[in-house]
């Protein structure tokens, strides 16, 4: 018997390799996909404020965390969709409700779209779209490393997790441990698959190509679209909400783009009423 709050790890084996995730809860079940180049784990510590009847099951995406990438990478947004249908499948769950972060957002937003069957409510948190020229470059800079002999990029790792973290982060024991888990799950990302292609790479070029306003519409299942009320990504906010059937919209109150641990319980207490 585990004690309140006891995030479970495990794995599930898809298609395409094995899949990472971690869990927590009981009740209705809410798949949680990470930003890139994160991973599952960067719920590990969400997921008991959601526990309470709610099974909270967090995924890291083929290519990052501890999951496999695929043996030939994958090319588009649906591929990766696909994968949370894998998840399900190996958990025995033919419906969920799924909540995707930043870029994963249209992750979440393609599984409503293509599996509408298998998705109860969607959540986009920050989502935009990054089709538009000009922006593959600008996901290149944001998350992109080249490897140099000397190990410098490593480096360039360590900064950018630190940054990330001090976004949200202030006190120091929980940046230095936030910035390990973060530069970790960098180096992971930015590790070479089968075919030589980082599940970083890849997945920066699936998101470019990814025609949001074409399946937006799509989306059957009631939707909460969450920016952050100083994101610069807000401003995907309201073309969003038109194109979405049935949607309706948060802007809370932010320095920059909205994550969970910007307000925790403000966070899990949106999440509660809208799920329910």
């Amino acid at each position: 018997m585990h004690e309140a709050g006891y995030v479970t790890r495990g794995f599930v084996h898809g298609p395409d390799g094995n899949i990472e995730y971690m869990e927590g809860g009981s009740g209705a079940a809410l798949v949680l996909l990470h930003s890139a180049p994160s991973s599952c784990a960067l719920f590990e510590e969400a997921i008991p404020l959601l526990a309470p009847g709610l099974r909270a099951i967090a995924m890291s995406q083929p290519g990052f965390g501890e999951s496999d990438a695929p043996r030939t990478a994958y090319t588009t947004v649906n591929d990766y969709a696909r994968a949370v249908t894998h998840l399900l499948d190996g958990l025995g769950i033919e419906r969920a409700s799924v909540l995707g972060a930043h870029t994963s957002a249209l992750t979440a937003l393609e599984v409503a779209a293509a599996w509408p069957g298998r998705v109860e409510r969607l959540v986009i948190e920050e989502c935009f779209n990054w089709s538009r020229p000009g922006r593959l470059e600008a996901l290149e800079r944001r998350h992109g490393f080249s490897e140099r002999a000397d190990g410098g990029h490593l480096l360039a790792m360590w900064e950018r997790a630190r940054e990330r973290t001090l976004r949200n982060i202030s006190e120091p024991s929980e940046v230095a441990r936030l910035t390990r888990r973060g530069f970790l799950d960098t180096v992971r990302a930015e590790r070479p698959g089968p075919d030589g292609i980082s599940g970083q790479d890849a997945s920066t070029r699936a998101l470019a190509r990814y025609p949001l306003w074409e399946r937006a519409p799509l989306v059957e299942a009631p939707t909460l679209v969450v920016h952050g009320s100083s994101s610069e990504l807000g401003r995907a906010h309201e073309r969003l909400l038109e194109a979405i059937p049935d949607a309706r919209g948060i802007r809370p109150p932010t320095t920059h783009q909205f994550t969970w641990r910007v307000a925790p319980e403000l966070w899990a207490a949106e999440l509660r009423a809208f799920l329910s």
